[in-house]
């Protein structure tokens, strides 16, 4: 019977214009890449990480430096760096094009960390992703990496789905 009740809701949702979770839709979501290489960014561009530590979902993209979601939700996206001595980590995230983020650490003689960390609620097939900040503005950005000394660092995953409405085509 509850079955029943349940199905049935569904199917008055659907015809109302909601959207249901597809069933090939990730329920879990969750990914962390880091750096493995010093990496010196001379103009705007994506950080590439490139070790994957978990990638439940699917959703991160090592080669481009993206993630695109797979399930609509409200996601956590954290990101980390260290700037090699004597230099800049100065980097952005973004949704979709447009900027979210920032992070900046310089300091002379040392080492410098950054840090931040956001929530967004995402449709399937935004794109979040980090990227330097053009060096015009002030600092180019030289991130400390090695195999074993993995500091750089972008995470995310989905707290909740969300169920998002469809606009109505006259139903």
């Amino acid at each position: 019977m509850l079955f029943e009740l349940f199905t049935a809701c569904l199917l008055a949702l659907e015809s109302a214009g909601a959207e249901t979770r597809a069933s090939s839709d990730p329920v879990e979501v969750a990914f962390s890449a880091g750096l493995t290489n010093m990496l010196s960014l001379s103009h705007t561009e994506r950080v590439k990480y490139d070790r994957l530590f978990t990638n439940i979902g699917g959703g991160y993209n090592s080669n481009t430096g993206t993630f695109v979601c797979p399930t609509a939700g409200i996601y956590v996206f954290q990101f980390h760096s260290v700037a090699h001595q004597d230099k800049a980590a100065w980097l952005q995230l973004y949704k979709n094009f447009e900027y979210v983020a920032s992070t900046y650490g310089h300091t002379s003689n040392d080492y410098a960390s950054t840090g931040n960390s956001v929530i967004l609620h995402l449709s399937k097939g935004d794109e979040v992703y980090v990227q330097a900040v053009d060096p015009a503005y002030g600092y180019s950005t030289n991130l400390y990496g090695a195999t074993n000394e993995v500091y750089c660092t972008f995470s995310g995953y989905m707290v909740s789905p969300v169920y998002e409405e469809i606009p109505g085509n006259g139903k």
